[in-house]
């Protein structure tokens, strides 16, 4: 295959998995160090010495002990999981950016705490960098400088300690935007204040006192969050205040408010409509763990059917929101997947959309959130280029992320166009701008260290309704929301979730982001790099069976992809199917049987032996409510398995996850190695021992 000039550029952004880029890394680490040390002995070079050289004598046994620690804790991480090889497939890891690693150890070095500029002076200027650079790949306004007229509604974004967080922090702000108008509209009507605004679903307008509660719940979101400054204003016009004063006025009347959350709990505001989420089964589990502490209580997730492709199914999306609707509940938000954990499909986030869009003109609405964690950095893919129109967009990244493939085994050989870009997955993508938030981990498909995650909002303002006066960190108040101009933040501390937290981490993806920007042209090239993997490692699985029996072969079994197309993004989940009926037991059986082969024991001390492991997979289980019967139909089809046994026994399912730029490094500079075609033969072979091992008698 000829060599893709582009693809070169991945060989300069990665270690490498002989450590082939050593010699740089180490000049650059050291250089740290040496710069590090040297900042130190700047700071008053005149100080006494405090650490003499006769106290550094005396600590000669304390660093011989300290040695031989080192050294027995080197010994042990050696028999870490190879992550950085692109036999490693199993599970979300893979090598790290070489920005990302030098940006993380000079930040350790120094420690900052991202809090506050006072305890992080550079790298909180940094987070906003990265806030800045995440808002553009995922289609938000970033925001204007300091200082500069900021009439247009710009985003906001900072990092998380993870996906977690970021999710959690999300709709925490979800719902206090989403039950706000309650408290508004019992201090207008407390204090007699006029508010004219637009009825939900009509034309007209009207005092908010006069709006009943299914009309206060059904303001949009994105309107919503403009109700404090204008209840702010309504304060100043009453009282005659000044900004400053009409702001903190407007605060003591929503702190006395029974409706209002934060100060007085969640009993009003759900006593007048229980909040109800929902989302698609393959949902991460950090969403029932926001449905706890936010008192939404896990039964109030509504899970929302999947279609073949695993994405959430509209039609029974907008079902169970008219049913919640009809029942007098809120819907809350709706959370839509940007590649799941287990399958790395896309909701149709375009048409969730739209359904809201149908929704509000009947006077309902709910915050649509994305939880990005996985997926997020494949919107780089999608800004970029010279494209005027969404379509035009999307043919250029179809463009953009295909390579020639030819599948050879004895007298079998095809020829194959490998592509990524289906229309309705490039509409999802597009779509990202008209969700309220969106959760992006940086240390997942960001390829930089952990922990790192994002939380971005489309409108700033979403701060305020967090704002935490904290003096010994910030002069934030809730004056800020009374400013003539919006402006963005100086700090961070006052409007997250978080406290303390890491500035190594900002550094991790500000250096990576500097040398690799979340453009089409940087991390886009990484993301084509595992897509086309994946699609590769797809089209290496479906063309198995044919090839056997080209080849005169009859194997007794096939893998078969739980998908009929090609998985969304880069994970690519299947199974191994034994031929003829037999009951799902034995094939989830003979399934086990194979992904022990390609797995080691860490827990009992076993992975010493990853360097005896070729390669690595890993394995998840479909089960009901998550993965109902009817959701698999087409799979457990394909597979010959009984929808009733499943629903007994849930589906094992091997999982691959194709993180590697190298796999598509090495085919596109000219290597002959070809790893994911010795995969798939190490897969057979053990795959054919499992299954002798399954047919002896006992």
């Amino acid at each position: 295959m000829p060599d893709r000039e582009a693809t070169k550029k991945l060989g300069a952004w990665f270690l490498g998995p002989k450590a082939e880029n050593a010699e740089w890394e180490e000049k650059m680490i050291s250089y740290i160090l040496q710069d590090y040390f040297h900042w130190r002995r700047n700071y008053f070079p005149s100080d006494e010495i405090l650490i003499t050289q006769s106290l550094r004598r005396e600590a000669t046994p304390f660093n011989d002990r300290l040695f031989q620690q080192l050294m027995e804790m080197l010994a042990g991480l050696r028999r870490h999981f190879p992550f950085y090889s692109p036999r490693y497939i199993a599970h979300m890891l893979s090598d790290q950016t070489i920005p990302g690693v030098l940006g993380y150890f000079a930040g350790m070095l120094y420690n900052p705490n991202n809090v506050t500029p006072e305890a992080a002076p550079v790298t909180v200027k940094w987070e906003m960098d990265v806030g800045a650079d995440m808002l553009r790949m995922l289609g938000y306004a970033p925001p204007p400088e300091l200082g500069a007229d900021s009439r247009e509604e710009f985003g906001w974004a900072h990092i998380t300690g993870g996906g977690t967080v970021a999710n959690l922090e999300a709709l925490w702000i979800a719902r206090a935007v989403r039950y706000f108008a309650l408290a508004v509209r019992d201090c207008l009507s407390r204090h007699n204040l006029p508010l004219i605004w637009k009825v939900p679903g009509a034309g007209d307008h009207r005092d908010l006192r006069e709006f009943d509660t299914s009309e206060c719940l059904g303001i949009r979101p994105g309107a919503a969050i403009y109700l404090l400054p204008r209840f702010v204003e309504a304060v100043r016009r009453r009282y005659g205040n000044t900004r400053p004063e009409a702001a903190a006025r407007a605060f003591e009347m929503l702190a006395e408010s029974e409706f209002s959350i934060a100060h007085h709990g969640v009993r009003a505001c759900y006593g007048e409509r229980p909040p109800v989420l929902f989302a698609g089964g393959s949902r991460h589990y950090s969403i029932d763990k926001t449905a706890d502490l936010l008192g939404i209580g896990k039964e109030n997730i509504v899970l929302v059917d999947l279609d073949p492709m695993f994405r959430m199914e509209m039609r029974d999306l907008e079902a169970k929101l008219n049913h919640v609707i009809e029942r007098g509940m809120l819907p809350l938000g709706v959370v839509a997947i940007a590649a799941s954990t287990e399958e790395g499909a896309v909701d149709p986030i375009h048409r969730i959309a739209a359904l809201r869009s149908a929704l509000e003109a009947r006077g309902h609405s709910f915050w649509l959130h994305i939880d990005a964690a996985w997926g997020g950095y494949f919107r780089s893919l999608f800004h970029s280029g010279t494209a005027e129109t969404p379509e035009q967009c999307a043919a250029e990244v179809r463009q953009f992320v295909r390579r020639d493939l030819i599948i050879t085994s004895g007298r079998y050989e095809k020829h194959l166009s490998l592509q990524w870009g289906f229309p309705d997955l490039c509409a999802a993508f597009q779509a990202f701008p008209l969700a309220e938030s969106i959760t992006v981990d940086p240390h997942k498909m960001g390829y930089v260290p952990y922990p790192c995650g994002v939380a971005a909002f489309r409108n700033d303002m979403v701060r305020h309704f967090l704002t935490e006066e904290a003096p010994y960190i910030s002069d934030a108040s809730e004056e800020d929301i009374a400013q003539r101009k919006h402006q963005p933040p100086a700090s961070i501390g006052p409007y997250i979730l978080e406290g303390s937290k890491s500035g190594a981490a900002v550094a991790a993806c500000w250096l990576s982001h500097r040398m690799i920007p979340p453009t089409r042209e940087g991390y886009g090239e990484i993301m084509r790099a595992s897509l086309l993997a994946a699609r590769e490692l797809y089209e290496r699985l479906i063309h198995f069976e044919t090839a056997a029996r080209v080849n005169g072969e009859e194997p007794g079994f096939r893998f078969v992809p739980i998908t009929s197309m090609p998985p969304d993004t880069n994970i690519v989940c299947f199974v191994v199917a034994e031929d003829g009926p037999v009951p799902l037991e034995r094939r989830n059986r003979l399934n086990r049987a194979v992904y022990q082969r390609f797995t080691i024991d860490a827990e009992h001390g076993a992975s010493q032996y990853s360097y005896l492991q070729p390669f690595f997979l890993s394995r998840t289980t479909f089960r009901p409510p998550a993965y109902p019967a009817a959701a698999l139909s087409a799979l457990l089809d394909r597979i010959g398995a009984d929808p009733v046994e499943y629903h007994e026994q849930g589906l094992f399912v091997l999982r691959a996850t194709l993180m590697s730029p190298y796999l598509t490094l090495a085919p596109e500079t000219g290597h002959k190695q070809e790893l994911l075609a010795g995969f798939l033969e190490e897969l057979s072979r053990r795959a054919r021992e499992a299954w002798n091992e399954q047919r002896r008698p006992l």
